[in-house]
């Protein structure tokens, strides 16, 4: 191995600064780039004051206050080739010692050769080999980004096709689960599969072979919400919250009647770089406890209203029932990121019910009484939001709308999940018709020894608008297949890529 002892490394060690030129977008300053031999490295002894190790064009800046006390810092250049699902732009760089971390985000410049638009700084999460994107900035021929932990890196692109940028490592995922009386089974379904999600989030491996199939995830948050939106203060027998019901707050309440779950929780699970076996089980209960609602909820399900709330700024120009605001910035307030890939995951055995009239809801109306409650939502389209307000209300929530994933698992025939949401629409059995033999209910879409589901139109209008979709049936045996049909939507955008997986 060539060990790099020059003057450089020296003057670095003491914390001088050496010759650089100035990027021509006004960027930091750089390195000259060129190409470093497998196995050169560089070293210096940073400590509380911070300082930089250089190497052929590369470089670690280490802040002030990062470190406690001196630490000696290493780079090195490895003969590790980049691997599917990756094309390296770079060869990968080992940071020493192997697990520091770093009390404020240390900055680490790559140079690189391959296309400027999709170049990604990919970094090592935890303690796997899996490669995860970090939010890159390039300045001249130098890929930037920060990390608050040592890893390997290279740069690159895992995207192929149809490529919007770079990738993305940053995901928040809003759980959207129904929570009236049918949906007891299912939820419990959906909670069996948040261990293989947090799986694969944290290594990429989709199907357990301990190969890495697609990027990992270096930062996941996920937040649940019900369904139950209330009855604009209407008394529904099946309502008992007929205010705003849980008004897209993200719920914190454990089901003590679960084994191992608390009584309380935060609004969101997260789960970071580094993690650990410790943390990312914590992940998963809390994950899978909050996630099973229980049952209990309006039958009014108000599926689009509360996810569109629950993300929505006070400062929106978007108003809730009675005048309100959305929760993001409020009760939900640090839940979505800017810069986050945000999946949108509706679970429901009926269609969305969300009113902009809330007579809708007045068992004695003089409008609608003549209806059963059972069936005003179908009859009386125009008195609901139309689905334009969802499209485009998780469109703005997003600064790259790309960055949005909407997924839903809801009462389509299983012979249909999969397949996209305007072929679903287009098929018979989607249509909402009375059922003849109860004639204050619809014609089931599917049904499963757990119960029946309706054709849940108005939310598959919603994924039909919103590129990045997919669309799963609630009446599938398991819900294994349904999730990694997310994980694939998830992992397109996260590799860089605006079209489908």
């Amino acid at each position: 191995m060539t060990r790099i002892t020059t003057l450089l490394s020296l003057l670095l060690a003491t914390g001088c600064t050496p010759l650089s030129h100035t990027a021509s977008d006004g960027g930091s300053p750089g390195v000259d780039a060129e190409a470093p031999d497998i196995g050169s490295t560089a070293e210096a002894l940073i400590g509380p004051s911070g300082g930089i190790v250089a190497l052929a064009g590369a470089s670690i800046e280490v802040p002030a206050g990062a470190l406690a006390e001196d630490t000696m810092i290493r780079v090195r250049v490895t003969g590790r080739a980049v691997e599917a699902p990756f094309q390296g732009y770079s060869p990968i760089y080992r940071f020493e010692p192997a697990g520091q971390t770093f009390a404020r985000p240390i900055t680490v410049r790559l140079p690189f050769a391959g296309d400027r638009d999709t170049a990604t700084v990919f970094w090592t999460v935890g303690e796997t080999d899996a490669f995860a994107a970090l939010d890159t900035r390039i300045e001249d021929d130098l890929a930037v980004a920060e990390a608050v932990h040592f890893s390997q890196a290279f740069v690159g692109t895992a995207c192929e096709g149809d490529c919007c940028g770079r990738g993305r490592g940053t995901l928040d995922v809003l759980l959207d689960v129904d929570n009236s009386n049918s949906m007891s089974e299912e939820q419990s379904m959906l909670a069996a599969q948040i261990p293989h999600m947090a799986r694969v989030f944290a290594t990429g491996d989709v199907d357990g072979d301990g190969v890495q199939d697609v990027p990992a995830l270096h930062s996941v948050r996920i937040g649940t919400v019900s369904s139950d939106m209330g009855t604009g203060g209407f008394t529904v027998p099946t309502c008992v919250r007929s205010d705003l019901g849980d008004d897209g707050v993200l719920h914190t309440t454990g089901r003590t009647d679960i084994s191992g779950c608390l009584a309380t929780y935060a609004p969101y699970a997260e789960l970071a770089s580094p993690a650990g076996a410790a943390e990312v089980d914590a992940f998963v209960d809390q994950v899978s406890c909050t996630a099973q609602l229980g049952t209990g909820g309006c039958g009014f399900e108000q599926q689009l209203e509360s996810a569109l709330k629950a993300v929505t700024p006070s400062s929106s120009p978007l108003t809730f029932q009675g005048g309100t605001t959305g929760q993001a910035d409020a009760a939900n307030a640090g839940f979505v990121r800017d810069d986050s890939i945000l999946a949108v995951v509706v679970m429901s055995d009926e269609n969305d019910c969300s009113a902009q009239d809330p007579e809708l809801f007045d068992p004695s109306s003089p409008t609608y009484a003549a209806t059963d409650l059972n069936l005003r939502c179908p009859t009386f389209p125009d008195a609901l939001y139309p689905p334009s307000r969802y499209v485009d209300g998780l469109r703005a929530s997003r600064r790259d709308p790309s960055d949005l994933v909407f997924a839903l698992i809801g009462g389509i025939p299983v012979d249909l999940a999969g397949a996209d949401a305007a072929t679903i629409l287009a098929d018979p059995r989607m249509l909402e018709t009375v059922d003849p033999a109860m004639p204050n209910r619809l014609l089931p879409s599917c049904v499963t020894e757990h119960g029946v589901a309706t054709p849940p139109t108005r939310l598959l209008e919603v994924a039909r608008d919103l590129p990045g979709s997919t669309v799963q049936s609630i009446c599938q045996d398991d819900f294994a297949p349904a999730v990694d049909a997310i994980l694939r939507r998830v992992a397109a955008r996260a590799s860089g890529s605006c079209g489908a997986p």
